[in-house]
């Protein structure tokens, strides 16, 4: 070792070289060796440093456990004006084609109220997603909009389509992050995305057709960085399953966030960054025996 690294190591400068590691069971003799011998540097875990591996998965556990707990609520807002409501005061509706499209949605018990006045002809696309704008109070995406390609590899895939979702653009210097939706707005998602990027979000609304075409051709275009686990049960499976990939992939620091029934782990190295995606819905939660699979792989990404 060069001289100057020893001086380094001596009293009162150890310490600048080996910040304090935020585990209270970490040692700082302990926390020295593990700095000199471990081939990764220190893991940032939302905010916090930790200086090794098995003090990174232990702090990782109550992340993962309290990522279970939706911060925000998923219930249907019930005091919003009824969408036939708002067209039918627009003039764009009469009484009969609303009772026909509420018969309809009745009888056949599925598909929302906007998806029957379509079907039937008693009103466009344009005229639903213009009364969801009032509805939801937020602006409607302008048709000559163009997203920008680069924004949608931010987020995983798998998020933008189970939230229906589109990445409109990214700006940098504000960091604000605007995103459009087609059948209403979805706060879980958008509290996810500002507590994973540490930006402020705007949203916006956009015609349904026009989303499902722009998803479909995200879904085509080549991504790595983004893995999916089905059936977890424990927040210490998790852990582990995060703290190999973080050992993998060389990540240097780590978010994690609760987002519906999905759990997003972002871990991020340099410029570089893989999501993990952890998805359980409610029913499997207590199945006994139940353990993390990978089920889908990106190209690059060991496994």
């Amino acid at each position: 070792m060069r001289q100057e690294a020893w001086q380094d190591l001596m009293p009162g400068n150890w310490q600048n070289v080996f910040p304090g590691c935020d585990d209270q069971g970490c040692g700082g003799i302990r926390r020295m060796w593990r700095r000199l011998w471990s081939r990764h540097s220190w893991i940032k875990l939302q905010g916090a440093c930790y200086c090794a591996d098995e003090c990174f998965e232990k702090a990782v556990i109550p992340c993962f456990d309290r990522a279970r707990t939706p911060a925000v609520s998923t219930k249907p807002i019930q005091h919003r004006i009824p969408l036939g409501l708002l067209l039918l005061s627009r003039g764009l509706l009469t009484n009969s084609q609303l009772r026909t499209a509420l018969e309809a949605q009745r009888t056949r018990g599925h598909g929302r109220i906007g998806e029957w006045l379509e079907s039937l002809g008693f009103a466009t696309e344009q005229q639903i997603t213009v009364a969801l704008g009032v509805q939801w109070r937020c602006p409607v995406l302008q048709p000559s909009a163009v997203a920008d390609p680069h924004c949608a590899r931010m987020l995983p895939l798998r998020l933008l389509q189970n939230f229906r979702m589109l990445p409109i653009q990214f700006v940098a210097s504000t960091r604000v992050f605007y995103l459009a939706f087609s059948d209403g707005l979805d706060y879980t998602a958008l509290y996810a995305i500002e507590q994973m990027l540490h930006c402020r979000t705007e949203a916006c609304l956009m015609s349904r057709s026009r989303l499902v075409q722009s998803l479909e051709r995200i879904a085509h275009q080549p991504r790595q960085g983004d893995l999916h686990f089905e059936g977890w049960r424990a927040p210490k499976e998790m852990a582990r399953i995060t703290c190999d990939y973080v050992l993998k992939l060389g990540a240097e620091e780590v978010r994690i966030v609760g987002c519906g029934e999905y759990i997003w782990a972002r871990l991020e190295s340099g410029s570089d960054f893989s999501n993990l995606l952890f998805r359980c819905p409610v029913p499997e939660l207590d199945k006994p025996g139940a353990s993390p699979k990978l089920s889908i792989a990106s190209p690059g990404i060991p496994a």
